[in-house]
């Protein structure tokens, strides 16, 4: 791979039918998985392919869980501690579910 003017570059093969493979480094950078759908755009002799990603959520990047937003929408820290909140709570009202259960007796 080389970098060129903070871009990432790599030669890939085209095969007879036309596809690409993408190398599976680039599919986990980004999150790439079968069946998610790419956009191209041409322009000129350049063609760009970009995940078209709807949703947002967690995504496996890697060995880690990220969280992806729409349209690379940067959240704010405000946003974020919220979403926080509400899984922790989320949480804790499920575990204080599980407490309050009768225990079946066998």
């Amino acid at each position: 791979m080389v970098v060129c003017n903070g871009m990432k570059e790599m030669l890939v093969p085209i095969d007879q039918a036309g596809r690409v493979v993408l190398p599976k480094n680039v599919r986990e950078e980004l999150a790439i998985k079968a069946g998610d759908t790419l956009k191209v755009s041409i322009q000129g002799s350049c063609v760009t392919l970009t995940p078209n990603k709807e949703t947002s959520g967690f995504v496996r990047k890697g060995q880690a869980l990220v969280f992806s937003s729409s349209a690379g929408e940067t959240l704010s820290q405000e946003t974020v501690n919220g979403a926080l909140d509400r899984g922790r709570e989320d949480r804790q009202e499920q575990s204080f579910a599980g407490l309050r259960r009768p225990k079946q007796r066998e």
